[in-house]
């Protein structure tokens, strides 16, 4: 579990997040959606040690790593975390195997043969047996994203994060892409957390939903719970959508027939 307690973060003398409160809970899909410039991507950076918090704490099973500056703590959790970068962010340099070994190199002390071993499984998890030797130039989108995940997960984390895992991909591959984040996050029970603006994701996998507006958590709730809310800003977010907007329309016609 990672429990964000009164959190508050200032860029000068302009406040970006609010005294956040939550709890993200393992074996879930953790959603925290909300507008470009709502703060979302500020309290992740926070949450995994990128920002320093001006007040509140941080907590990764009990363990503050903001209390103290305790920078022996963070890089300890951070062994325990994998990521999920925006585009991907594979090295162009190395081959998908070489890719999802990286961590490995770093964080672990596996032997070559048994990284090699788990960036096969990894990899395999992923759907994608027989892509090990190919450079990531030669991948599609979706590719290079079950790529990102394979890496992610191949230090076995009990927590992952996901900056935007949809982005730039075609609906039925970010469907894909969804239905993967579900199923490892409840096969592993990972704590994890998806910053998103997809209103897809929010209705197929959100577990638990966060809204984040303005810097301030303005919403909690679930997928199935969202369509329910009458709050104006929730309801702007997803008007945004057409396809959600359409399902918003039909849920109230069907609800005030």
């Amino acid at each position: 579990m990672i429990e964000i307690q009164h959190l508050n973060k200032f860029f000068g003398s302009r406040q970006v997040l609010f005294d956040i409160n939550l709890k993200l809970m393992p074996g879930r899909c953790n959603l925290v959606i909300g507008q470009s410039g709502s703060g979302k991507t500020v309290l992740m950076k926070t949450m995994v040690g990128l920002l320093s918090p001006d007040s509140g704490n941080v907590l990764f099973d009990g363990r503050n790593f903001v209390k103290g500056n305790n920078s022996e703590l963070l890089t300890s959790i951070r062994r325990e975390i994998g990521m999920v970068f925006q585009g991907g962010a594979l090295f162009d340099s190395l081959s998908v195997i070489e890719n999802v070994m990286f961590p490995m190199d770093m964080f672990t002390q596996k032997s070559r043969a048994e990284k090699i071993r788990r960036a096969k499984d990894c990899l395999q998890r992923v759907d994608l047996k027989g892509a090990e030797n190919l450079s990531p130039a030669e991948l599609s989108g979706g590719m290079r994203k079950r790529v990102a995940i394979a890496r992610a997960i191949a230090v076995e984390p009990k927590y992952l994060f996901c900056d935007e895992p949809n982005s730039g991909l075609d609906p039925r591959t970010s469907e894909l892409i969804d239905n993967l984040i579900s199923e490892i996050t409840k096969e592993y029970g990972i704590t994890t957390v998806i910053n998103t603006h997809d209103m897809n994701s929010v209705l197929k996998i959100g577990d638990t939903v966060n809204f984040i507006y303005e810097g301030k958590l303005w919403w909690e709730g679930t997928g199935h719970t969202i369509m329910e809310s009458d709050n104006p800003e929730i309801i702007h977010f997803m008007e945004a959508s057409e396809l959600t907007k359409r399902l918003l329309h039909n849920h109230r016609n069907k609800h005030q027939a």
